[in-house]
């Protein structure tokens, strides 16, 4: 093989390799869906509750449109389940998020969002009981990786942790008393663009 071979095989390799694949350079341009499914642990806490986390199926809806190359803007529907000891629960937050990416060829990114989350109990073995529910405002943080399926669709491990001030916990009309809530979720959503 000739060295002016060998050196334009050398030079078409280091600029093929300098270049960043299509499909694996997330872009922050235009609009944008996803969704994602998981696992959480959630948490209820007041003078009456137990103070157990409970783990169950967690998953969210987004969608939005990118603000600058590094933040895309969105908004989010985020759901937990559980059904432990006939109790059944349910949280689901209704927010606004803010991603981060530090650079536009960046994979990882940070995101905040503030919302309201909704919280509903019920007695699984007494239907005459009235539900216990409470609503309260939300702060979640979290991070997540984005790797590229095709130009359009990356997979995106993540991580979130949701707090929420405290609001009433009501059984029908009756205030019952003052409740918290937490979330840790971790999970693998889809982002089309």
């Amino acid at each position: 093989m000739s060295l002016r071979l060998m050196a334009s095989a050398w030079l078409l390799a280091a600029f093929a390799l300098s270049q960043p694949a299509t499909a694996q350079t997330p872009t922050l341009r235009g609009p944008w869906l996803g969704a994602g499914l998981g696992t959480a642990s959630a948490s209820v806490n007041c003078e009456l509750c137990v103070g157990d986390r409970n783990g169950g199926l967690s998953g969210y809806l987004t969608g939005g449109i990118a603000l600058s190359p590094n933040v895309r803007a969105g908004a989010e529907v985020m759901g937990w389940f559980d059904s432990t000891d006939e109790v059944r629960q349910r949280l689901l937050l209704y927010g606004a998020s803010l991603y981060w990416t530090p650079a536009p060829a960046s994979r990882w990114y940070l995101k905040t969002g503030l919302g309201l989350l909704n919280y509903r109990a019920d007695d699984t073995a007494d239907a005459d009981d009235d539900p216990l529910g409470a609503s309260a405002a939300a702060l979640q943080l979290g991070g997540g990786y984005e790797f590229g399926a095709s130009s359009r669709l990356w997979v995106t491990p993540f991580a979130n942790l949701v707090v929420s001030t405290s609001g009433n916990l009501t059984s029908g009309n009756t205030i019952v008393t003052d409740a918290s809530f937490s979330l840790m979720q971790l999970g693998v959503g889809v982002r089309w663009r």
